[in-house]
Parts: structure tokens; sequence; C-alpha cells
């Protein structure tokens, strides 16, 4: 079994601003002067070779649902379509909540992305009390708990109404 798996994981944002022509009815959007350039970072999280249940990704494959599996097929090559009824994606609602993780074990990375195109993700870390993390649609939001302060070992999410919406996930140990 492969030891010493990584995540590489980086974001970044450009700063624009949205400016008004002579014209009041037309805007355009431009760059601004300061900062300069975009901002941002990137990093490598290590995991353990082997996760604590075959669920610890979205993106699971109908044929490939162990991680270990993925040490002889890339997944990469698969040309199956992951985004259909039961791969790829988790719906959720506020009655329909998604648990992501729920053992005592700290969590090395998690990224969670709002699917969906009408209504908030509201995630958990502290097992379902408090939603404190708002992921609007079309977002996403990724963290690495440090194993002290930030556990995150009780990850929960949930939509912010019943009208549903989907998410895709990594919560890897």
């Amino acid at each position: 079994m492969p030891n010493a798996r990584r995540i590489i994981f980086s974001t970044y944002v450009t700063p624009t601003q949205s400016v008004e022509g002579e014209e009041t009815a037309i805007r355009h959007t431009e760059f601004q002067a300061s900062p300069n350039g975009t901002l941002g970072g990137s990093g490598i999280a290590t995991i353990t070779a082997t996760q604590w249940s075959d669920k610890w990704t979205s993106m699971e494959h109908a044929s490939l649902r162990q991680w270990e599996n993925f040490t002889t097929v890339n997944w990469e090559d698969l040309t199956s379509n992951w985004k259909t009824v039961g791969r790829g994606e988790v719906t959720i609602s506020d009655s329909n909540i998604a648990t992501l993780s729920s053992d005592s074990n700290a969590l090395t990375f998690m990224y969670i992305k709002n699917t969906g195109s009408n209504t908030n993700a509201l995630v958990a870390l502290d097992g379902g009390t408090n939603y404190y993390i708002m992921i609007p649609p079309g977002g996403s939001v990724n963290l690495r708990g440090d194993g002290t302060q930030l556990l995150c070992n009780e990850v929960r999410v949930k939509g912010n109404n019943p009208v549903e919406t989907t998410i895709e996930f990594i919560i890897a140990k």
C-alpha cells in the first residue's frame, strides 16, 4: 500500500472593481491597481494511506470505491462521468443533513464545494451543534485541521432551507 499520499491544493483571487461608465446603465469590471496581481497561496496536506472510510470523498467511482484500488488504476484514466446519480455529488437540505466525518481522529484536510445554484450550504465542525460556515452556490471552502485547536473531526453539512442543493467534498485524515 502506498505511503505518504498527498493532497496538493491552491487558491487565488484577483481583486477587481465594478466601474460605472459615462452612461449610468453601463458598468464594466476592471482590475484594481492595488494590490497588484493575485492574492492566495498553495499547500500540501500529507494524509494517511488508509482512510477511515471508503466514503472520504464524493468522487468515488462505481468500480473503484476503495482508496486502495487507486494504486493500479488512475482515476483520471476512467471515462465514466462521476456526476451521475449517486456519484460525485451529495444532495442536502435543511432536513437532509450529510455527515461527512464522525470519528474522533482530527482531519488533515477538508474541501467542500456547493455545486448547487439556489441555496447556501451550512457546515458544522462540532457534530451539528453550530453551523458557522456558509458556502454560497458555486462557492467552496477548504480547511486544514491542526489536530489540537481545529480538529474538524465531526463534520456535518446541510442546506439552509428546504430547497435542496448539492455538494462535492474531500475529507481526509
